[in-house]
């Protein structure tokens, strides 16, 4: 029952506040001096469900459709949500990059970012995350259930369109669209066994949630000493959107290696310095990759001309993207 109300946007907000103040009122005929420590306890649980549902929010004004001929727009029904998917398809024989844009964002921001692939005659799937675009969006926003709904969409279009899937995938996630396909890399075994990974490009890339609780704590100006409390509440709430799926218990949960780790080759293209994320989250993934047995499958490029946001179209970074595609993908180059 309470996992229930866990799903539901004010519901557990509205029940607190209708329960204390009905005790508050409720008091006044036994004992006056009960009433004032009961309307601070409402206050305190009130506060303490609205500052976790805030942790769900999903973004407020959204980007434009993404319009390119050269795409067909394929809407996929996944759990009753319809995503927005853009499909190009490429020459036979060539493999297929899924692209998943960052935070507010959507397949708008990035259709620049496909051009390299596309001159490669490769085959290109962009899409719109739930909540952005022409998307349907999540009662309350996670990361987990949005990788949920995209392995869902990627097993329908595979079964419709195996041909885009044969020469095998590459994931190309800006911001927490990387951190979406780390999530995938994790989760790889839920998609079918002819989905396979050839390569991951990450551009500048959220590698965690630690740092964003802290965020946004410090936006909502959570006390230090409620943090710990808002954090507990935070976790089931998260367990009660994803019960299917995960069990958290521990906030390193949702960062790497245990969110999800790359097991093929990497291209990290980093905006230095990252004016949203800092440098947390892509020293983070440098430094489990470059000490373990993975050191020699990534390849960095950080960026001084490259921005976090904003930085669709980027001549500096199309230039690493091209790089690569050409050292590991040579068999599918322009040339």
């Amino acid at each position: 029952m309470l996992n229930a109300l866990r799903r539901q946007n004010h519901v557990l907000p509205g029940a607190v506040a209708f329960i204390g103040l009905t005790c508050s009122l409720w008091l006044t005929s036994l004992n006056i001096f009960l009433v004032v420590p009961s309307l601070m306890l409402t206050v305190y649980l009130f506060y303490l469900e609205l500052v976790t549902q805030w942790s769900f929010r999903a973004p407020i004004r959204r980007k434009p459709p993404f319009e390119d001929h050269r795409y067909e727009q394929v809407m996929i029904t996944v759990s009753n949500r319809k995503l927005a998917h853009y499909v190009a398809k490429g020459t036979p024989g060539a493999p297929l990059v899924w692209m998943c844009h960052g935070w507010t964002a959507g397949a708008f921001r990035m259709g620049a970012r496909a051009e390299p692939f596309l001159e490669r005659g490769w085959s290109v799937v962009l899409v719109d995350l739930p909540g952005h675009g022409i998307s349907e969006g999540l009662t309350k926003w996670s990361a987990e259930e949005s990788t949920t709904l995209l392995i869902g969409a990627v097993r329908q279009l595979q079964a419709k369109r195996p041909e885009l899937f044969a020469s095998g995938v590459v994931h190309y996630g800006h911001s927490i669209g990387a951190f979406i396909g780390l999530r995938l890399s994790k989760r790889r075994d839920e998609l079918e066994n002819a989905f396979d990974f050839r390569g991951w490009v990450m551009e500048s890339p959220m590698t965690g949630y630690t740092e964003i609780f802290e965020e946004t704590c410090n936006l909502l100006r959570i006390p230090s000493v409620l943090r710990p409390v808002v954090l507990r509440k935070t976790l089931r709430h998260f367990n009660a959107l994803n019960e299917a799926t995960a069990c958290f218990r521990r906030l390193n949960e949702a960062d790497v290696p245990l969110w999800g780790m790359p097991q093929e080759r990497v291209l990290l293209a980093q905006a230095m310095p990252d004016e949203r994320l800092g440098q947390i989250h892509h020293e983070r993934l440098i430094s489990l990759m470059e000490s373990g047995s993975t050191s020699e499958l990534l390849t960095k490029a950080l960026l001084e001309d490259l921005t976090h946001s904003g930085s669709h179209i980027s001549a500096s970074r199309d230039v690493v993207v091209k790089a690569w595609l050409d050292q590991h993908f040579t068999a599918h180059s322009s040339a």
